[in-house]
């Protein structure tokens, strides 16, 4: 432990190191000026380390399925996966140090202060132990991190669904087979060391505690869409014209149902509307002032026989006009007229 501590000073002597620090902090001064939220600042360093750190544990992963898992055949030059280290481990302080200054509210506990320096110590133990290229491939796990720093900073790219398939197959599925690869390959890999081992299961709880809160989520997210979903209901004594025609269709007894049903309530809906326009206007007083009118009319006027009587008609019981009466009125007129 003293000599591993001791040797912590080499981290102050590393010429990659003090690189990487100084390619970081005028990256995200560039960068940071293109943002418009700290959300979005804060994710511009995480940006360019997932990035940087996924596409260098490729050509490992590659290596390393290529093998059928047998990691003493991932071979790289050490001085590339240490370097890789100390660009890691810089980019680890120096996100502390920008959140202090850029975006202190997005600095917690747990995954900034903790997270960090242990990631520090983990890494220097690595490149101390000569297990270098065994970090350098297990960083294909910033995929995940990679895509969720992409969708903070560019909402448009955000894709969950991405996210939860790289985050299982890698720190899920490829965290597991690891832990178990290193047991079972210790002598040919560690020198017959459990530590990354160790090291590997001690942060895979971390990992499945993180998926099963985006599986929460996603399900959360899901019954909070279905339920917002409007279901409009018409009350029973509510009546709507429909906007546009209704087409019968007879492709099956049920459509045809729905049909009828569909002009039954349609011609309900007619009545209703004619009747509440007959209301608005009064018609209904108007109506029953005309039929007044009509009665009297018909009371003012002589009766039917009284008419008959007058023209020389007499009516018979039926209301016909006898023989007689058309006699008489046959002889008060000329024989022309009649012929």
């Amino acid at each position: 432990m003293i000599t591993f501590l001791s040797n912590m000073s080499r981290l102050a002597t590393s010429t990659a190191f003090w690189l990487s620090c100084v390619l970081l902090v005028v990256s995200y001064l560039l960068l940071h000026l293109r943002c418009t939220t700290i959300k979005q600042r804060s994710w511009v360093l995480t940006t360019l380390s997932s990035a940087a750190m996924s596409l260098f544990s490729l050509p490992l992963v590659v290596q390393f399925a290529a093998a059928r898992g047998q990691l003493k055949h991932v071979t790289v030059p050490p001085v590339l996966t240490e370097s890789a280290g100390r660009f890691f481990q810089a980019y680890l302080i120096v996100d502390l140090t920008m959140g202090m200054l850029f975006y202190r509210s997005k600095v917690n506990l747990l995954t900034g202060w903790i997270h960090h320096s242990v990631y520090i110590f983990i890494v220097e133990y690595a490149i101390q132990g000569h297990w270098s290229h065994i970090f350098c491939m297990a960083a294909v796990m910033e995929i995940p991190t990679l895509v969720l720093a992409l969708g903070s900073i560019m909402p448009h790219l955000r894709s969950d669904g991405f996210f939860g398939i790289s985050f299982f197959t890698t720190r899920i599925a490829l965290h597991i087979s690891l832990c178990v690869t290193l047991v079972i390959q210790r002598h040919d890999v560690t020198n017959g060391s459990f530590g990354p081992a160790i090291i590997m299961a001690c942060i895979f709880p971390l990992h499945a505690y993180w998926f099963s809160g985006f599986i929460k989520g996603l399900l959360k997210r899901a019954a909070t869409e279905e339920k917002s979903i409007p279901v409009t209901t018409l009350p029973a004594n509510t009546i709507s014209l429909p906007e546009r025609p209704i087409t019968l269709s007879i492709s099956g007894p049920v459509s045809l149902y729905a049909s009828r049903a569909s002009l039954a309530r349609r011609r309900t809906a007619l009545r209703m509307a004619v009747r509440a326009r007959w209301d608005q206007f009064k018609l209904w007083k108007e109506g029953g002032r005309l039929s007044e009118m009509q009665r009297r009319v018909r009371a003012a006027l002589p009766g039917r026989d009284r008419v008959y009587q007058y023209v020389g008609l007499d009516a018979g019981g039926d209301g016909v006009p006898s023989e007689r009466g058309l006699e008489r009125v046959g002889k008060g007129m000329p024989s022309s007229a009649l012929s």
